[in-house]
């Protein structure tokens, strides 16, 4: 199965979840499904929608190196409308989402909600939970069968491809090969993302794409000027040594604050990004291989040697995070979108700088990571016999997924200029009424692929890009990527949670790295086996 870039931009697993922390895509615990999404046969390549790039604003920082993200310094002083028409045709829009911020001020009192149901054309209402909540919610509301015009399928489902046949409206049509065009910017969304979307050859949903770079070891690089420590270890040698440098408990000093996340990042420099690796048609689980291992031995001494904040086993990642922002520790583990509110943390410290580390190799050299880009879901369409209420959804989408620079990416991402937000220079910047009023979860109904744009900090666009670059050439596929199986997300969570268990209690000492190969062993008997049939089989019926 041939991956290319595009194609690649939607995969999704991560190294390490479940090591006791880990973050999703916004700084915040994934759900946890046990499987990947998209579906196994026929071959998916055979519906998947062309591909067409839309672009309204030329990147400061065009993304030369494969995977990553354009950078932009400042929002274009005209910005450029992305679409000719309204989308909506007056009628009213139920949808239903996810979120992982605050809930936003309701459709009566929020001036932001308001414009952009008046810029839509469409009375658009939205009932959304927190990220934690939502899987319950959303298992009542299929079950009930009162269904919104559309909802956001995040995590695969038991009997994944009938419980969409039985359920929702097939896209295939509406979306499929050159038909896509017709909504410019989700013929922008990118091919891989796609998959996640298409279950037996059909396509059922519209995807919502996120950044492929996957976890960031985030780095107060600043702090580690100061102390004299190498910003730039060459092997585990010379990264153990940084965090010795680095930490100091009679000053409350320590490097470290998160052992689950800096397994990951051990892990990629013993070699393992992803949880499954395929060679020839056959798939292993890569948790069981000793560089695994090696990780886990490697993480726990460390933690032997007191580089980690006392108390790191027993907290939340906020206050893990707060810890980095205070100079406590100097890294934090979390995924790539949560890098933003370091920045908006870090606004009023001297010299701060909040870079990603990049691992080493173990013994030099590269590391590698994951595949781990992955969409936030995808948005499925209750049927109807009507084609002309598809596409009006199509169109209100397409809007929402409106490019970077366009007049309808800043209404929807910072909201009306004057009450939202005002302008210093070109770069719109948040009121404390539009901080609140813009959490409105938009962004988990559609958006455009992301980019690097921090208003006001163009050395924060440095430093992300800079991170992209070197990040971005280490990456692998994640093989399991649009192969299905009804193992993973029947009875794979429980046990992942079980080895996670078995994992956390090695890192908090309670159990030696030894019994690792058993909590394995356990595992492979009871799901381990079977994702390996499954995967292999899907994989060889998508070849």
């Amino acid at each position: 199965m041939k991956i290319d870039r595009r194609s690649f931009l939607g995969l999704t697993a991560l190294a390490g979840v479940g090591a006791l922390s880990a973050c999703g895509p916004d700084g915040s615990a994934p759900p946890q499904g046990g499987g990947t999404s998209g579906g196994a046969t026929p071959d998916a390549s055979t519906v998947l929608p062309t591909y067409q790039a839309f672009e309204v604003a030329a990147p400061d920082l065009p993304s030369d190196a494969e995977f990553s993200l354009p950078g932009y310094y400042t929002y274009p002083a005209s910005p450029t409308a992305a679409t000719t028409e309204t989308p909506g045709a007056g009628s009213s829009i139920t949808a239903m989402t996810y979120t992982y911020d605050p809930i936003a001020p309701e459709l009566s009192n929020n001036q932001h909600w308001q414009n952009i149901n008046s810029l839509l054309g469409v009375d658009l209402g939205i009932t959304y939970s927190p990220s934690a909540d939502y899987d319950a919610k959303f298992a009542t509301t299929i079950a009930g069968g009162d269904l919104p015009d559309m909802i956001n399928i995040r995590t695969v489902q038991q009997q994944m491809p009938a419980m969409l046949a039985a359920t929702f409206a097939d896209l295939t049509e509406h979306l499929s090969g050159d038909a896509v065009l017709d909504y410019p910017a989700l013929a922008a969304i990118p091919e891989g993302t796609w998959r996640t979307a298409i279950f037996d050859n059909a396509i059922w949903g519209v995807p919502i794409p996120r950044s492929p770079i996957g976890g960031v070891l985030y780095t107060r690089n600043d702090l580690l000027i100061e102390r004299g420590a190498n910003t730039e270890p060459a092997n585990y040698e010379e990264f153990v040594e940084m965090a010795t440098t680095l930490t100091d408990a009679s000053k409350s000093q320590w490097a470290f604050g998160d052992p689950g996340g800096l397994l990951s990042h051990v892990a990629q420099m013993n070699g393992v990004g992803n949880q499954w690796v395929e060679e020839n048609g056959e798939f292993s689980y890569a948790q069981a291989s000793p560089a695994y291992e090696q990780a886990l031995a490697d993480t726990v001494a460390m933690i032997e040697a007191g580089l980690f904040h006392p108390d790191s086993a027993a907290v939340q990642n906020t206050e893990r995070n707060e810890w980095v922002n205070n100079g406590t520790t100097c890294f934090a583990y979390g995924g790539y979108a949560g890098w933003s509110k370091f920045f908006v943390a870090g606004a009023g410290i001297e010299g701060f700088q909040m870079t990603g580390q990049v691992a080493p190799g173990r013994d030099g050299g590269d590391s590698v990571r994951g595949g781990s880009g992955f969409s936030a879901g995808f948005m499925a369409f209750k049927p109807t016999d009507d084609p002309e209420r598809i596409a009006e959804l199509l169109r209100i989408l397409n809007w929402l997924a409106s490019p970077f620079g366009s007049t309808e990416f800043l209404a929807r991402k910072f909201g009306v200029e004057g009450v939202n937000y005002t302008l210093e220079g070109s770069d719109p910047v948040l009121t404390s009424l539009g901080a609140a009023e813009t959490t409105l979860p938009l962004r988990y109904l559609s958006e455009p692929p992301s980019v690097l744009y921090e208003p006001g900090n163009p050395d924060a666009v440095d430093q992300q890009f800079e991170f992209m670059a070197k990040a971005s050439p280490l990456i692998v596929p994640d093989p399991t990527t649009g192969l299905y199986s009804e193992t993973a997300v029947t009875a794979g969570a429980t046990a992942a949670t079980a080895l996670g268990d078995a994992r956390n209690e090695i890192l908090a000492g309670r159990q030696p790295v030894s019994s690792w190969s058993t909590a394995v062993e356990d595992y492979m008997l009871e799901v381990g086996n079977s994702l390996k049939d499954e995967y292999e089989a899907a994989f060889a019926a998508q070849a």
